[in-house]
């Protein structure tokens, strides 16, 4: 294996391992001192380094936060060069 290769598989695995759970947990109202809040939190601090960037350049629109959809799409084209090398 590659540098590339490791270097895509990471960045399908963050995707895959931690934007999405918390995508998905974050449709859910979860009580506090559970595991579930506490995964939900690491979830979070995981993600917000990479989506609060974008959510400077792309504001939420009607409550809705693009930013998620915005980073998902930039690792995608990033990730079809590299697996192409």
């Amino acid at each position: 294996m590659n540098i590339f290769h490791l270097l895509a598989w990471l960045i399908e695995a963050y995707i895959w391992l931690i934007m999405f759970p918390y995508a998905i947990l974050s449709w859910f109202r979860i009580r506090p001192d559970t595991t579930l809040s506490r995964i939900q939190y690491f979830l979070y601090q995981a993600t917000e380094p990479v989506l609060r960037p974008v959510r400077k350049i792309i504001r939420p629109m009607a409550g809705l936060d693009f930013s998620f959809l915005v980073v998902i799409l930039v690792a995608q084209i990033v990730l079809i060069p590299v697996l192409r090398a």
